[in-house]
């Protein structure tokens, strides 16, 4: 019954696009063991029942004398590296593509702080430096358990937000924007591209930086949800949000006739805002954890954008954390972020653009939406 009408397999397509990401364990930055995140198994037919395989294996055996007189095999070739392949793999061998065309130019350097110096990470695209992150202190992190603590009092009425943002949370970003599975299957795509990357790319920032959670330095601090089992520093879900934020943002812009862009845009930051806080409003991060991630997921976007062919530099960031709550407005106003640490250092790094994200980003623009 499964198969009946093909209708069987729809059940696959849940991951389609990253809505399969809901499923992901947000511990491991919403990516899951493989690294592919909502792409694991998407399109991936699988087996069938043994039924329907021993039919098919009778029904070939019938079928096979009807195809023997004079054919011989085809002598069409598909085009050698050519991006026009790309439209006929399956959505999960993309996104193993895409995350091998992030990654291949990151780098990253641990600089031991000297003199009274915090330790620091340098994170780095083909050879340009792009983000500077330093170490914070173990007497900051002491006094940002304040904050978790007192955003506990909106455990309550967040609570299904935040267990449903485990994974990635693809269906509040086309909530906004007015997403249908069906007519934006390359937007849902750059979405989940863009979220797999920040994933990656948070877990090398943590490494680094190795910060204990805050129900780990302090026993009042007891997380309603499970404590993840990597660095607190920088927040991953924050990365992940802001990541897409600024890819989405960028696609509004080309898309250029979604209705009432500015309001949509408001929206889209305050959601990047909300999903981040309510790791701290679960009991899993600090306010600098968000500082961090949001640099790290402007950083992250700037780079699928780029990669994407949509945009050809990354504006450098530095982040120095201070004792200071996370408001998205403030990290984005230039005026106020350096004094809450974060800086635009002047650097700008030029990337390339890679074939897979540059046919991803020219299906997800075609999509125009029309509302």
């Amino acid at each position: 019954m499964s198969q009946y009408g093909g209708l069987g397999g729809l059940g696959g397509l849940g991951g389609l696009g990253g809505l399969g990401g809901l499923g992901g364990l947000g511990g491991l930055g919403s990516t899951n063991f493989t690294g592919l995140g909502g792409f694991l198994g998407v399109e991936d037919p699988g087996g069938y029942d043994p039924v329907t395989t021993y039919g098919l294996q009778t029904t070939a055996e019938g079928l096979r004398h009807l195809t023997e007189e004079g054919t011989t095999p085809t002598d069409k070739e598909l085009g050698f590296s050519d991006p026009a392949n790309l439209g006929g793999l399956a959505t999960w061998v993309r996104g193993s593509l895409y995350v091998s065309e992030f990654l291949a130019g990151i780098g990253s350097d641990a600089m031991v702080g000297t003199g009274g110096a915090p330790d620091r990470v340098a994170l780095s695209f083909d050879g340009g430096t792009c983000l500077t992150m330093d170490r914070p202190a173990l007497a900051l992190l002491q006094s940002q358990c304040r904050f978790v603590s007192d955003y506990a009092t909106l455990r309550a009425e967040r609570s299904a937000e935040i267990t449903s943002q485990l994974g990635f949370p693809t269906p509040y970003f086309a909530m906004i924007l007015g997403l249908h599975s069906a007519q934006n299957k390359k937007t849902f795509e750059l979405i989940t591209a863009t979220q797999v990357a920040a994933a990656h790319t948070a877990m090398i920032v943590k490494q680094h930086l190795a910060i204990r959670r805050p129900d780990q330095l302090d026993p009042r601090l007891m997380p309603m949800i499970p404590t993840p089992g990597h660095g607190s520093f920088p927040s991953a879900h924050a990365t992940e949000a802001y990541a897409v934020l600024t890819v989405l943002e960028a696609l509004m812009t080309a898309w250029d006739s979604l209705g009432h862009m500015e309001q949509r845009k408001k929206a889209l930051r305050g959601l990047a805002e909300r999903i981040t806080v309510n790791r701290t409003v679960a009991g899993v991060h600090y306010p600098i954890d968000s500082w961090a991630g949001a640099a790290l997921g402007r950083i992250v976007g700037q780079v699928v954008l780029a990669r994407s062919g949509a945009g050809a530099c990354v504006g450098a960031l530095a982040y120095a954390p201070g004792d200071h709550d996370f408001f998205d407005e403030d990290q984005r106003d230039p005026a106020i972020a350096p004094s809450k640490g974060l800086t635009i250092t002047g650097n700008m790094v030029t990337l390339d653009a890679k074939p897979a994200f540059s046919w991803l980003w020219s299906g997800a623009v075609a999509e125009t939406q029309k509302a």
